[in-house]
């Protein structure tokens, strides 16, 4: 017995004669490993073909989910928000990285800041590839053996704001070269535009602002150790460096944009940690990646993300709405919300539901009316998550703004009610153009495309109502715009050349969908008609004559008077309907009941639909 006691007792000095460090180790593998792949996407929100190299990329993660991992970079002059309306999803940390790997176009790529035989870079001496090399290299670094292996475990505290990633990093065999720990924060399931989408990534496409809007995977948002990250000394074999890494969140990182409620928030659900060593500025090694975990402190938190609300024209209601998450370790099963626009309070709402832990839900209201102003605030406030006291009030109100666009002076006054005409030079893919004129409540007055290419194309279109707003849109489906070779322009007037849009190739660029508003003033129309009962105001400016008088003094129509449907069903109900045109020579492909009032002819029978 004493000598098996002995036995015992060396092997345990043995083992604690061991370094200190591998004795602490818990979830990084000791056992010598291949390289992961760390893939840098260099992209931009206007950048037509990176909604391609999202999708490449994302199908090599899918296809390898433990070796392969992904961070977007958005850089570059694609990335440069056009407007107000547009989020900054730009890093600060983000241009260096893009400058070291020597880009020369979008979407570009490094895997793991290497050079490969057999794959040409962008630009000689940077690491920048093309999207169509990824696959290839991820291939090649895969194949490789590493010297070092890197695990990260993340979680973020829902009370303090404080995420907090704990790394651990053992040496296999030992190196001399110069080894840095650096810890990126991506983030995924982040809405914003996105050029090229409805090409290359349709899958991509969510509801949302912009059109369209676009679901963003695996957005680089900071380095949590900086530029310089943490420099190992000891690279030995055998050697264990375990590490402590915080980070107190910031709500967002952009720089005060917002667009119609959508912050590019730092969401504590949504994160995920890349940790990577690399030698120095140059090759990464290897990598990997964790999903940052929610710790929810309280029983009863809700915390209101965003609010988001319609901008509006003439009109006196809009849409709004506001996405709630459960942030409590209990589920929320009801919650009070008020809200109010301008100061005005409006009735409270009762939630009703059933939100685990971290999940949420957007509530959204249509055609709430209120007073307009110029610009608009919407607040909203919730409250009592199931009957019990908020543990946590910093997170519960959110406040949008919108605008009236006629108050503001952001519409085109003035326009003539009558006949609109639509001017267009395309450019070299014509088929990707097409355009419409619609009221605000989505009724279409006129329309065109898609179309040839570098070809002329004269067209009109009728807004009768007066005063009343349209919008004039402009659409190009691919998403970068008519830019073709310089080639492509737009003119929009109205019957007295007043303008309501122009445009070339040198302002036509980088768009999917463009709008300019314009009201219609006091202005002549055609809105008289006879009928078998004598003249009639039709109302809408589809008819024959000016005036009454015009109408009562051509004698000549009442030989051929017009058809007045004294219910819809008149026609509807015949079953013989060949061919509906307006006035314009339209053609409609819809039932007699679900045509406008107006000025139409039936089997070559005007008729005059009166509802």
């Amino acid at each position: 017995m004493k000598k098996i006691i002995i036995i015992l007792l060396t092997i345990i000095l043995i083992a604690c004669a061991a370094p200190k460090e591998c004795c602490g180790q818990t979830f990084v593998s000791t056992t010598p490993e291949n390289k992961n792949v760390i893939l840098e996407e260099f992209t931009g929100i206007y950048c037509t073909y990176c909604p391609d190299g999202h999708l490449i990329a994302q199908n090599l993660h899918d296809a390898n989910p433990n070796d392969v991992f992904l961070i977007n970079i958005h850089t570059g002059g694609y990335s440069t928000p056009n407007s107000s309306n547009d989020p900054d999803f730009n890093c600060s940390y983000g241009s260096a990285i893009a400058n070291n790997a020597n880009i020369a176009g979008y979407p570009a790529g490094s895997v793991n800041r290497a050079i490969f035989s057999g794959i040409t870079p962008q630009n000689p001496g940077g690491t920048a590839m093309s999207r169509s090399d990824w696959t290839d290299a991820a291939g090649m670094i895969m194949a490789q053996s590493s010297y070092v292996n890197v695990g990260v475990q993340a979680s973020y505290d829902m009370a303090t704001g404080l995420l907090t990633v704990n790394t651990e990093t053992y040496y296999t065999s030992t190196t001399t070269n110069i080894n840095v720990l650096h810890v990126a924060v991506v983030q995924n399931n982040v809405a914003g535009p996105q050029t090229g989408a409805s090409s290359f990534n349709p899958g991509a496409i969510i509801s949302g602002p912009w059109n369209p809007t676009y679901n963003h995977q695996h957005m680089f948002r900071h380095l949590m150790d900086g530029a310089n990250g943490l420099e190992f000394t000891t690279t030995t074999a055998g050697t264990f460096i375990p590490n402590t890494h915080t980070w107190q969140m910031p709500a967002n990182l952009s720089n005060g944009q917002q667009t119609n409620g959508f912050f590019p928030n730092l969401d504590p659900t949504n994160l995920d940690v890349v940790v990577y060593i690399a030698e120095g500025p140059g090759e990464i090694i290897t990598g990997f990646q964790s999903t940052v975990t929610p710790i929810f402190p309280n029983a009863y938190d809700a915390n209101v993300t965003n609010s988001s609300v319609e901008d509006v024209i003439c009109a006196s209601q809009t849409d709004i709405a506001i996405t709630f998450r459960n942030y409590g370790n209990q589920p929320l099963t009801t919650l009070d919300l008020t809200y109010d626009i301008n100061g005005s309070t409006y009735p409270a709402i009762n939630w009703t539901g059933n939100l685990a832990s971290g999940a949420e839900e957007t509530l959204t209201l249509n055609s709430v009316t209120f007073t307009p102003q110029a610009n608009n605030t919407v607040t909203w406030l919730a409250s009592n998550p199931n009957g019990q006291v908020d543990q946590n009030t910093t997170n519960n109100s959110s406040t949008s703004t919108f605008k009236h666009w006629d108050l503001s002076g952001d519409v085109i006054p003035g326009i003539t009610a009558g006949t609109i005409d639509v001017s267009i030079f395309t450019d070299g893919y014509g088929n990707e153009t097409t355009w419409e004129i619609v009221d605000e409540s989505g009724n279409i007055y006129g329309s065109g495309g898609p179309y040839s290419n570098n070809t002329q194309y004269n067209e009109t279109a009728y807004v009768a109502q007066f005063p009343s707003c349209f919008d004039f849109k402009l659409y190009d489906s691919y998403g970068d715009g008519m830019m073709d070779n310089g080639v492509g322009s737009v003119l929009v007037t109205d019957q007295n050349n007043n303008v309501i849009f122009e445009g070339d190739a040198n302002n036509l660029i980088n768009f999917t969908e463009l709008n300019t508003y314009f009201q219609t003033g006091m202005g002549t129309l055609n809105s008289w008609e006879c009928t078998p009962f004598g003249c009639a105001d039709v109302g809408i400016g589809f008819g024959t004559y000016a005036t009454q008088l015009e109408c009562e003094s051509d004698t000549s129509n009442i030989n051929t008077p017009c058809f007045v449907l004294t219910s819809i069903n008149e026609i509807e109900l015949s079953n013989n309907i060949n061919k509906i045109y307006d006035v314009l020579g339209r053609e409609y492909k819809l039932k007699v009941g679900e045509l406008k009032n107006g000025l139409y002819i039936i089997d070559n029978t005007k008729v005059i639909i009166n509802k």
